[in-house]
């Protein structure tokens, strides 16, 4: 009786433990961190940000307004969308576009530039968002495990929060500014390695095939940008031009629809 190896039954099965799945978790872990700490780390750069560019007050606000912003904007949207393509699929070209904009801040000569920069990053965590938690619930059969997971991941992410002030103070004293940005190619690049080897493709059978709402993820993502866009325009241009009241007037059409 011949027998067949029994390699791919093997790799396709789940974890047992989380020591198992420690490459993949670690990449989750990392996406996770970039996701809590890039914000954070850099609003403690602001003021120097503003000398060495020249940058004004309203320019600096949109430095981390715009991430708000487009971030919020495109979440859903893009996650419909790796709903249909996968994942896995979607987190690694987010990583992949990271990594590249994040290199890109060591040529950023001007404010513009630099929101330009950010409105980039913003795009890639709107990408890599959806897969951070949904991977390692997919990567455990086990509900403990995934519980378990999802609370390594999530506390990673809540110490980048948590120590990111700091943590940028500490590199300001010590580097230009841009370091703080720069730091997330490395944490890409480690990312993609470990999802890319610890976590299989999607299976077709895990896709969705309905195709995606274009219009509603278009109002989706146009009403949430509106909805963050909105307090700052209030504050820029003031109340008494008609530009901020349509982004108020946009959000509460299509909370009514």
């Amino acid at each position: 009786m011949i027998r067949r190896p029994s390699h791919q039954s093997e790799a396709a099965q789940p974890p047992h433990t989380l020591k198992d799945a420690w490459i993949a978790l670690a990449g989750l872990s990392a996406v996770f961190l970039f996701e809590m700490l890039d914000n954070s780390i850099l609003n403690v750069a602001l003021p120097t940000i503003g000398r060495e560019l020249q940058a004004t007050a309203t320019a600096l606000q949109w430095v981390t307004g715009v991430y708000s912003v487009v971030f919020g904007g495109l979440m859903l949207a893009l996650s419909a969308v790796a709903d249909r393509i996968g994942r896995r699929k979607m987190m690694l070209a987010g990583l992949v576009l990271l990594g590249m904009t994040s290199l890109a801040t060591a040529f950023v000569a001007t404010a513009g530039q630099l929101i330009a920069v950010r409105a980039a990053m913003a795009v890639a965590a709107a990408m890599t968002t959806p897969g951070s938690l949904a991977l390692a619930f997919r990567l455990f059969a086990d509900d403990r495990l995934r519980v378990r997971a999802m609370t390594v991941i999530s506390t990673v992410g809540l110490i980048g929060l948590a120590v990111g002030p700091i943590a940028g103070g500490f590199v300001l004293a010590i580097a230009p500014w841009q370091t703080l940005l720069l730091v997330n190619v490395p944490i890409a690049a480690i990312a993609f390695i470990a999802i890319r080897k610890g976590i299989p493709a999607d299976g077709p059978e895990e896709l969705h095939r309905d195709p995606v709402d274009i219009w509603g993820a278009i109002l989706g993502t146009a009403a949430i940008a509106s909805a963050l866009l909105a307090p700052a325009l209030f504050v820029e241009v003031g109340a008494d031009t008609w530009f901020p009241w349509a982004g108020v007037a946009a959000t509460d059409r299509y909370l009514e629809s």
